[in-house]
């Protein structure tokens, strides 16, 4: 969702030094990265932020 806001990429770009773009889709990434994330928890949870 970040991506919608306007010109965040020239921003984090300027600001990083860092190549950055922008997803032709962006809200549908971040469903596709969610499931991706589901489906391979048992590889991500020592990445995955839980909170105790």
């Amino acid at each position: 969702g970040g991506a919608l806001l306007r010109d965040l990429d020239k921003v984090l770009r300027k600001e990083t030094h860092l190549p950055v773009s922008v997803a032709e889709d962006p809200l549908s990434c971040v469903v596709l990265g969610t499931g991706y994330a589901l489906e391979h928890m048992d590889v991500l949870k020592d990445v995955l932020v839980s909170e105790v």
